[in-house]
C-alpha cells in the first residue's frame, strides 16, 4: 500500500469517526430527543456495543504486530 492510499484511508476513517461522535455520542450524553427510558436504554446499549467493538478491534490489532 502506498502512502497516498494510506493517508486517504486514515483521513476518511477519522472523518467518519468525527461524524459519528457528533450525531451519536453527543446526543446520547446530553439525552437530547430521548423522551422515555426504552429509547434511552436502546441508544445506550448501541453506544456501549460500539465502544466494546472498537476496544476489541484495537486490542486485536495490537496483538497482530
Amino acid at each position: 500500500m502506498n502512502d497516498k492510499v494510506l493517508i486517504i484511508s486514515i483521513l476518511s476513517l477519522l472523518g467518519i469517526g468525527f461524524v459519528a461522535v457528533l450525531f451519536v455520542a453527543v446526543p446520547w450524553l446530553i439525552n437530547y430527543a430521548l423522551p422515555d427510558w426504552e429509547n434511552t436504554l436502546l441508544d445506550s446499549g448501541i453506544v456501549m456495543v460500539a465502544i466494546v467493538l472498537f476496544v476489541y478491534g484495537f486490542y486485536m490489532n495490537t496483538r497482530m504486530h
